[in-house]
C-alpha cells in the first residue's frame, strides 16, 4: 500500500534539482540521451548529468550517481527495475557484404575486415554463441561505438554492436545483420539505484517515467 501511495503522488511531482544517471558509453546515445530529454521536456526544472561507465575517473566523488543503467548480472546488495535483454549482433552495410560476400560460418568471417571497438574490451576477441569465440587482427580499430557503426555504413568492415544501436540504419537499408545464428546470448538490462524507497522522491519519480520507456525500446 504504501509503494502504491508513493506511486500515486509522485504522477503528479514536478521533478526538479539534479540527477546524476551512469550509462555504459555504447548505451547512452540509443537509450539514456531520447529518455532524458523527453523527461527534461516535461519538466524544465531538472538537471541532468549523463555519465558513461568508461570515464569513471571523472565521476565527482562527493556527488553519487543516483541511477545507474546496467548489463549483465546485479550485485545483490542493489536495488533494481529489470528493462528486458539487451541483444549484440554483427552488421554490416550491403555494399560491403555485396563485395566481399556474406559470411556463413566463423571461419567465413574470420576472413573478412573486422571493426572492433576496443570499449567492449581491450583485446580483439568475439564472444559468440555456444561459446564460440573468435580471436583477430582488426582491420580497424576505433575507441567509440557510435564511430565504429558510422565506419560500417560506409562499407569498411563487420561491425560488433548492440541491435538497438544499428536497428535504425538497419531499418534505412544503411545495414543488414550478419550471422544471427552466432550471435551470443541476450544480457540482461537493469536500472539500479541506491536507498531503495528511502531514494530522494526525484529518483523514484524518474524511475517511474523511464522504466517502462525504456522497456519499449528493449522491445522494438
Amino acid at each position: 500500500m504504501a509503494d502504491a501511495e508513493a506511486n500515486a503522488r509522485q504522477e503528479h511531482l514536478e521533478l526538479s534539482g539534479t540527477l546524476r544517471l551512469q550509462a555504459p558509453q555504447a548505451l547512452i546515445e540509443p537509450l539514456l540521451l531520447p529518455l532524458v530529454l523527453r523527461v527534461q521536456a516535461a519538466h524544465p526544472a531538472l538537471k541532468v548529468y549523463l555519465q558513461a561507465d568508461e570515464y569513471h575517473h571523472l565521476v565527482d566523488a562527493a556527488a553519487p550517481v543516483h541511477i545507474r543503467l546496467m548489463r549483465g548480472s546485479l550485485p545483490e546488495t542493489v536495488y533494481a527495475r529489470s528493462l528486458g535483454d539487451l541483444r549484440t549482433g554483427l552488421f554490416a552495410s550491403s555494399c560491403y557484404l555485396n563485395k566481399a560476400g556474406r559470411p556463413d560460418s566463423l571461419q567465413a568471417l574470420a576472413r573478412h575486415a573486422l571493426i572492433h571497438c576496443p570499449e567492449e574490451g581491450q583485446a580483439p576477441i568475439w564472444r559468440l554463441a555456444e561459446g564460440h569465440t573468435l580471436r583477430f587482427q582488426p582491420r580497424l580499430s576505433i575507441s567509440t561505438s557510435t564511430a565504429a557503426l558510422r565506419a560500417a555504413i560506409e562499407g569498411a568492415g563487420i561491425v560488433r554492436c548492440y541491435h538497438l544501436e544499428a536497428r535504425h540504419a538497419c531499418a534505412q537499408g544503411l545495414l543488414e545483420p550478419v550471422l544471427g545464428p552466432l550471435w551470443p546470448a541476450a544480457d540482461s538490462l537493469a536500472l539500479t539505484y541506491a536507498l531503495g524507497l528511502r531514494a530522494p522522491a526525484s529518483v523514484m519519480a524518474f524511475l517511474e517515467l523511464a522504466t517502462p520507456w525504456l522497456r519499449a525500446q528493449l522491445l522494438d
